[in-house]
C-alpha cells in the first residue's frame, strides 16, 4: 500500500512538474547572419562614425512566463566594419580594442524582470577590453511561434526577436582615445542589437 501511494505522490510530482519544464526553451544566435544586426556609433561635431557587424553568437536560455532568463552572448572584434578598412585595423589594434588579446565583447546575465508588454530588464556582466562591469539594459523582446515563424519564412523551431540600445563608455573599459583623434572619437558609443533567435 504505502509503495502503490509513493508511486502514485511520484507520478502527480511529475505532471505538475512537466508544464514548468515544457515553459523553459533555449534560443540559439547566430544561426545566419541575416537575422542579426548591430550598429554602434560615435558622434562628436567633427565626425559621426557608423559601423555594425552581423555576427552574434550564444544562447538565451528563458521561461518568460515565470521572468527567468540566461544570457550567454559573444561578438568576435575582428567582425567590426566601420566603412574604412584602415579605422577598423586601428579599432582592432592594441592602442583601442586590443583583439589579439581581448577577440570577444561578451554579456553574461542571469537576472531579468519584467517590466511592461514586451519590455524587460535584464542585468548582467558586459566585458570589453578585458574589463567586465555590471550593467542593466532594457531589452525588447517577442516570442514568435514555430506556426508564426513558418508563415514568416523563417526557419524551423520557435523565435524569439530581442531589440536592445544602451551606451558603451570606452573609458569605463580601459580604452584611452589618442589625443591626435579625441576631437572625432566620442567617448560614449550608442549601440543597437537587433537580432533573432531560434531553438530549431
Amino acid at each position: 500500500m504505502n509503495q502503490r501511494i509513493i508511486i502514485l505522490a511520484t507520478t502527480l510530482l511529475m505532471i505538475v512538474a512537466l508544464p514548468a519544464l515544457a515553459a523553459e526553451k533555449t534560443y540559439r544566435f547566430g544561426v545566419s547572419d541575416q537575422r542579426t544586426n548591430i550598429t554602434f556609433q560615435s558622434e562628436t561635431d567633427f565626425e559621426i562614425i557608423l559601423g555594425s557587424t552581423r555576427s552574434l553568437f550564444g544562447e538565451v536560455v528563458a521561461d518568460l512566463k515565470n521572468e527567468r532568463a540566461e544570457v550567454d552572448l559573444e561578438v568576435p572584434l575582428d567582425s567590426l566594419r566601420t566603412g574604412i578598412d584602415l579605422r577598423d585595423k586601428h579599432l582592432r589594434s592594441a592602442k583601442w580594442l586590443d583583439a589579439k588579446r581581448h577577440p570577444s565583447i561578451t554579456f553574461v546575465s542571469k537576472k531579468a524582470s519584467h517590466l511592461s508588454g514586451t519590455q524587460w530588464k535584464i542585468e548582467g556582466t558586459f566585458t570589453l577590453h578585458g574589463v567586465s562591469k555590471n550593467v542593466a539594459v532594457i531589452a525588447d523582446i517577442r516570442e514568435i511561434p514555430a506556426a508564426s515563424a513558418k508563415k514568416a519564412g523563417l526557419e524551423a523551431g520557435d523565435w524569439m526577436r530581442v531589440s536592445v540600445p544602451f551606451e558603451v563608455k570606452l573609458s569605463d573599459f580601459g580604452v584611452e582615445i589618442p589625443k591626435m583623434v579625441s576631437a572625432k572619437v566620442n567617448d560614449v558609443w550608442q549601440v543597437n542589437v537587433q537580432a533573432f533567435a531560434t531553438t530549431g
